[in-house]
């Protein structure tokens, strides 16, 4: 079977999967590893160990659990809450004021961190609770969570904008060459 064809099943065969109602993340592990399988045979398989060793190997990743602790020692000293509702006085003629100061907090997280899963994982630890406490529906408290973390990665500040610009401005972009000046 050719690639292509191969690969228009996979997608119908993804979204009709998660129309059902199977978690995404399920869907996607199982649909790689069969279509993995039908198109590479058992290298599928040597490829899946490869990735996953070498994933374990990035020295990055040690400081996702040490950021996730700060934030949980955050939110157990009450630090976060405090934070919530003073923005949440500051914003209170905005209807779903802590959905918008959760999206800032995020934001302002992800940008610091690089790293969108901790981001998001320290503020569902701090910021849903409080969310579910003032009687905001939990999936919008979710979405927002996650909208905000990875709203971190897409601002200019952030370090893969950051080696973008980098990377044109040795390419000779003059347009970028200025904006990477202005922001240094």
């Amino acid at each position: 079977m050719s690639p292509e064809a191969l690969g228009t099943i996979m997608l119908v065969l993804m979204v009709v999967v998660i129309f059902i109602g199977f978690p995404i993340a399920f869907t996607l592990h199982l649909l790689s590893l069969v279509f993995g399988y039908i198109g590479l045979g058992n290298m599928a398989f040597y490829l899946m160990v490869f990735q996953t060793i070498g994933m374990m190997k990035e020295e990055v990743l040690a400081a996702v659990p040490l950021f996730i602790f700060m934030g949980y020692i955050t939110e157990q000293a009450g630090l976060m809450e405090r934070l919530f509702r003073v923005l949440q006085l500051i914003m209170a003629p905005l209807r779903g004021s802590l959905y918008v100061a959760v999206i800032l907090t995020a934001t302002v997280f992800a940008m610091a961190t690089g790293i969108v899963g901790a981001a998001v994982t320290v503020l569902g630890i701090m910021a849903a609770p409080i969310m579910i406490k003032s009687g905001y529906s939990p999936r919008l408290s979710a979405g927002s969570i996650a909208a905000g973390g990875t709203l971190g990665i897409l601002i200019l500040r952030s370090r893969t904008a950051h080696y973008l610009l980098i990377g044109m401005r040795r390419r000779g972009h003059t347009f970028t060459r200025r904006l990477h000046t202005r922001l240094e």
